[in-house]
């Protein structure tokens, strides 16, 4: 296929891990491209709404395209990591469904709309050209609504160039200090520089947080119109974003309001991937929280229905692995396994607590005896864990 070879032979930060490239990063190249396919192409102009943050973002994108579907409108979403596919990256929502591209759409297209201007695309990194690509696709599609989840950040992400029509901001915390500041106001204010002067309203998830409400309202001042929102606590941090989504598209088109009243959080799929039932005996969950607060949020939810149970943890390099093994110090585990394997990070010396209960692992064998016994289990730290562990659980079946 000729579309993945080429998406595979460009620089793929997110698997490399090389976040030095991003010291001197700018958009102006790629915002160049953007000019250029918009310049070969009558596109259709839909409503695009970017969201960014550092948690809820994929879970809120998910729920605001499902919604927007089930009012009647054809909607687009762009979304990353992907679990097993690249293809997951830009679906379609139909009627509350989504719909994965099919390959040799993707490859048609693709053939049709990048090959003869290919050369300008090869200086592109992965998740920009996936960027360019999604914007000309869901343009062919004549999509309606475009939920555009941001990357890492906002200022310079390849996302920002979609320019949307409106901008949501989930809850903030320390993640990828690194590229995008060391406190959470730095990282807040990279967030909200995603917005442009298009952007006709910014709602936030309330962030319970002075330094943050200000950063948030001095940043909007005399430029884009401001809306903050509580969370309305529910046991799953899924209905809490569920309802969250319904809020937001209600203060963004009153008139979908009576119909949004109507649709119940059990009546919407969840999204693939977040506490999502991977095998039922035993129990085994998959969430892709990588980051302190996401692992609490995580871990507190599932303990509230398990009395006891095991965790999988597995951890990229970059990541605050001594406050994640923080995070479980205090729950019911009857086992801890850190996955350890190619690509992963190495975790530090353990707490006391979780030493006696804990065992690194590098392979799918190793964990083979824990899917195959009575505890349930939830696997946490990545989303490349996904396909290790529905790979496992299929070989395990099959045996």
């Amino acid at each position: 296929m000729q579309f993945l070879d080429f998406l595979h032979s460009l620089q793929n930060i997110e698997k490399t891990r090389n976040f030095n490239v991003f010291q001197t990063y700018s958009l102006d190249g790629l915002s160049e491209l953007f000019q250029f396919v918009k310049s070969k192409q009558n596109l259709h102009k839909p409503i695009r709404i970017s969201v960014v943050g550092t948690n809820g973002k994929g879970s809120t994108s998910h729920y605001l395209a499902s919604l927007l579907s089930k009012l009647g409108f054809k909607t687009g979403i762009y979304t990353s990591p992907h679990l097993l596919s690249p293809l997951e990256r830009f679906q379609i929502f139909k009627e509350g469904k989504s719909e994965i591209p099919k390959e040799v759409d993707v490859e048609s297209f693709f053939t049709k709309t990048i090959l003869p201007n290919l050369e300008k695309f090869k200086s592109l990194s992965y998740f920009e050209f996936l960027t360019v690509f999604s914007y000309l696709y869901f343009a062919a599609e004549k999509t309606e609504f475009e939920i555009w989840e941001a990357g890492l950040g906002g200022r310079l992400d390849a996302t920002k160039l979609v320019e949307a029509d409106f901008v949501v901001l989930t809850k903030i915390g320390l993640d990828h200090s690194e590229i995008l500041g060391d406190t959470k106001e730095k990282i807040c204010l990279e967030k909200l520089g995603i917005i442009t002067e298009v952007c006709r309203k910014l709602v936030v998830m309330d962030p319970e947080d002075d330094s943050l409400k200000t950063i948030i309202l001095n940043f909007s001042e005399n430029k884009t119109p401001l809306q903050f929102f509580p969370l309305t606590k529910k046991p799953t941090y899924l209905e809490t974003n569920f309802l969250f989504s319904k809020t937001t598209l209600s203060d963004l088109f009153p008139e979908f309001e009576p119909k949004l009243k109507s649709i119940s959080f059990e009546s919407v799929d969840r999204p693939r991937g977040r506490m999502e039932v991977l095998q039922k005996s035993p129990e085994i969950v998959f969430d892709p929280a990588h980051n302190p607060v996401a692992i609490t949020t995580t871990t507190i939810e599932f303990s509230l229905t398990h009395k006891s149970f095991a965790v999988v943890l597995g951890s990229l390099p970059d990541k605050d692995r001594e406050g994640i093994l923080s995070a479980l110090e205090n729950l019911p585990l009857v086992a801890l396994y850190l996955w350890e394997g190619p690509g992963f990070g190495i975790f530090p010396k353990l707490p006391e607590v979780l030493r006696t209960k804990t065992t690194r692992v590098q392979s799918e064998g190793d964990l083979r005896t824990l899917f195959q016994g009575r505890s349930p289990v939830l696997v946490l730290g990545s989303f490349r864990l996904y396909g290790i562990v529905a790979n496992l659980i299929q070989n395990t079946i099959n045996m």
